[in-house]
């Protein structure tokens, strides 16, 4: 029998006037654990759910509730992406994500928090750990699909496309447009804020410290105890997935309980991912989905509860 799913749609404020759009996925009945899923440059929280075929939909449909955010000038949050937006990355870090967790904590009564990012949204809730106790305290495990910060691993081939297409290319269509078309390219669907954009290149090719307060987000990481962490990562060598990086970020995050699974076909897979593909094809459910079930049953076996 086909479970009954609801969805709740709220909105919670946030500063510069804006509202974040967060939706929860849950059958009518009680979930034994809480997921939140958070999504990366150039998409929004659809990316999870994708007509009703993303890893949200699946997870919920197996008894797990899945709270669902699209940040500041995605989807249905607002304002609109445009050159007059004032929400920075360290806004999103300091600010929204602890409005989601504190939303998320007056209904988890007793049961765990688990954690999903998609691509900058694992670095963006990786650096909001580092900073707040809140989210320390209520993250029980990580899941990262094709989540990396820095590219300094994978070659001068990505140094060089780098400079020549997202760093010079991108950068200028951005200044003209006000947004940057990453929806130009295969890894995204909708455009990004140009500040935003700005600050994954200066993370991605420098140092992984805050813009305003130089808060060192990888020197704190290290120095806390991360929870259990899943990494996903498509057989890529592109600039925004290649799996030496995904290693990178796995070894930059210190010791602890990890495993890292890659999605191709010449590794066993159905087919061969990229990062939109990879949360919400067909294929996923009876590929990677069921890995990511069983990964998060075990975490909660762990905790003593019932599965």
């Amino acid at each position: 029998m086909t479970p009954t799913i609801r969805e709740e749609r709220l909105k919670i404020p946030t500063v510069h006037g804006g509202q974040l759009f967060l939706r929860c996925i849950e059958q009518q009945e009680s979930s034994r654990a809480v997921v939140l899923m958070l999504h990366g440059l150039g998409s929004s929280g659809d990316v999870f759910i994708g007509e009703g075929h993303g890893l949200a939909n699946y997870l919920s449909e197996l008894g797990f509730t899945c709270y669902v955010p699209d940040l500041i000038g995605h989807g249905q949050s607002w304002p609109h992406i445009s050159r007059h937006l004032e929400h920075s990355v360290h806004d999103i870090v300091e600010e929204d994500l602890v409005r989601i967790f504190s939303q998320i904590e007056k209904t988890l009564n007793g049961r765990p928090l688990y954690v999903v990012g998609q691509g900058f949204g694992s670095v963006l809730l990786l650096s909001a750990f580092a900073k707040h106790p809140l989210i320390q305290k209520l993250t029980e495990g990580f899941v990262h699909f094709n989540a990396r910060r820095s590219t300094t691993i994978s070659g001068a081939s990505h140094r060089l496309l780098s400079k020549a297409l997202w760093r010079k290319l991108m950068n200028g269509v951005g200044a003209v447009r006000g947004d940057v078309p990453l929806h130009w390219t295969s890894q995204a669907n909708q455009p990004e804020a140009l500040s935003w954009y700005r600050t994954f290149l200066n993370w991605s090719e420098g140092d992984w410290v805050d813009e305003v307060d130089q808060f060192n987000y990888a020197a704190k990481i290290r120095a806390l105890t991360l929870p259990p962490s899943l990494y996903l990562a498509s057989r890529s060598q592109g600039y925004w997935s290649n799996t030496a990086d995904v290693r990178e970020f796995m070894r930059e995050l210190g010791t602890h309980n990890a495993r890292m699974l890659i999605l191709a076909k010449g590794d066993g897979n159905l087919r061969n991912y990229n990062s939109l593909s990879m949360l919400q094809h067909d294929d996923a459910w009876v590929d990677h989905f069921p890995v990511i079930l069983d990964w998060l049953n075990e975490r909660i076996r762990q905790q003593g509860q019932p599965v």
